[in-house]
C-alpha cells in the first residue's frame, strides 16, 4: 500500500500519521462528550491531564518500542526521527496514567478516577482507528495465508510489496476495541443512572478498559509477526505482559473491593486464580505453537482464555456495585 497522502516539496505526508492524527481527536472529542454528559467532572482538569499525558504518552510509546528494538537506532539521530515511526500503544496507556498522578499529586482536588474514565472510553474509539491505519503502513500483521479462498477483506490484505496475502490482525483488533467502547459507554449510561443514583466508584471504566484491553493483547499480540519481542528472546512479547499484568491486576483490585463491600467471600479468591490460569494456559500455548506450528488450535484455546478471563473480571466487577454487590 501506498503510505504516502500528500506531497509538499520534498516534505511528505503519511497516511498512517493522518489516521493517528484523527485517532488522537476523536479521543479527546469523545472525552470530552462524555465528561459533560455522564462525569459532569471539571473541563479543566481533563484539558490538564490531555495536555500532560500528550508528551509524557508520546515519549514513553517510544521508550517502550526503543527497549524492544534497539537494534533498530543506529544513532542518535534516529531517536528523534519521529516520522518513520516506531511505538508501543501500552507506552501511551502508560504516559496517561502516570500524569493523572502527577496532577493528582499537584492538585488534590483533581478527580483523576473521572478524568481516566473519559480518556479510556475514548481512547478505545480512537484505538479503531489507529489501528486501521496499518492498512497503509503495513504493520500489526499475522502469518502469511497461502490459501487462495481466504484472499479477501477484512480476513486478509494483500501488500504488493511483498507479492504475499497476510491475516489483517489489525482489522481484528478494531472491532474488538469497537466493542470494548460499546461496553464502556453501556456502563457509563449504567453507572450514571439519574433515578438510581452512582453505581461504583470513579476510576472503574478505566479498570475496565484496562482489564478488556489486556486480554485482547494476549490474542491479538500472539498473532502478530510483527511484535514487540523482548530484549534478548524471540519469545516473549512485551504487549502481551504488559496485557496479563493489567487483567490481573485489575481482577485483584475488584477483589479486593469486593471483599470490604461484601465480607470475605470464595469468589473473591477464586477470580484472581481465574486470571493467573489464563496467563498460565496462554503462555503453553506459546510454548507449544513454537514447537508444533499448530496456530488454529492455539489461537483457539488463547481465546477461550482470554475470554474467561474477561468475563471473571467482569463478574468480580458486579459484586462492587451497590445494586449487584451481595451485601446489599
Amino acid at each position: 500500500m501506498n503510505n504516502i497522502a500528500l506531497l509538499f516539496g520534498s516534505v511528505s505526508v503519511y497516511w498512517h500519521g493522518v489516521f493517528m492524527a484523527l485517532a488522537i481527536t476523536l479521543a479527546v472529542i469523545v472525552a470530552f462528550v462524555l465528561n459533560a454528559v455522564f462525569t459532569k467532572g471539571s473541563k479543566n482538569d481533563l484539558i490538564n491531564c490531555i495536555l500532560l499525558s500528550m508528551p509524557i504518552g508520546f515519549i514513553g510509546s517510544r521508550l517502550l518500542y526503543w527497549s524492544c528494538n534497539t537494534e533498530e537506532f543506529e544513532s542518535i539521530a534516529d531517536h528523534f526521527n519521529f516520522i518513520r515511526g516506531g511505538y508501543s500503544l501500552y507506552g501511551a496507556i502508560l504516559g496517561v496514567l502516570l500524569s493523572a498522578v502527577i496532577i493528582r499529586k499537584l492538585d488534590s482536588h483533581f478527580n483523576a478516577g473521572a478524568v481516566c474514565d473519559c480518556m479510556a472510553a475514548g481512547a478505545s474509539l480512537g484505538i479503531v482507528v489507529g489501528r486501521l491505519s496499518a492498512v497503509f503502513s503495513g504493520d500489526n500483521i499475522g502469518l502469511v495465508i497461502k490459501t487462495e479462498s481466504y484472499h479477501f477483506w477484512p480476513l486478509t490484505v494483500y501488500y504488493p510489496q511483498r507479492d504475499e496475502w497476510l491475516l489483517a490482525v489489525f482489522n481484528f483488533e478494531a472491532l474488538f476495541s469497537l466493542i470494548i467502547f460499546v461496553v464502556l459507554l453501556t456502563v457509563f449510561a449504567r453507572n450514571s443512572n439519574a433515578k438510581t443514583g452512582m453505581k461504583g466508584s470513579y476510576g472503574d471504566i478505566a479498570l475496565l478498559f484496562l482489564l478488556m484491553h489486556g486480554c485482547s493483547q494476549g490474542l491479538f499480540d500472539s498473532m502478530h509477526v510483527d511484535a514487540l519481542l523482548m530484549p534478548g528472546n524471540s519469545f516473549v512479547r512485551l504487549q502481551q505482559i504488559l496485557g496479563a499484568v493489567s487483567f490481573t491486576a485489575v481482577t485483584v483490585i475488584f477483589a479486593i473491593r469486593s471483599k470490604k463491600i461484601n465480607g470475605l467471600e470464595w469468589y473473591q479468591i477464586f477470580a484472581p486464580l481465574v486470571s493467573l490460569a489464563s496467563v498460565g494456559i496462554t503462555l503453553w500455548m506459546e510454548l507449544d505453537r513454537i514447537s508444533y506450528n499448530n496456530f488454529i488450535r492455539n489461537y483457539s484455546v488463547i481465546a477461550l482464555s482470554m475470554l474467561c478471563a474477561a468475563i471473571n473480571g467482569f463478574l468480580i466487577y458486579r459484586t462492587t456495585l451497590k445494586d449487584d454487590a451481595v451485601g446489599d
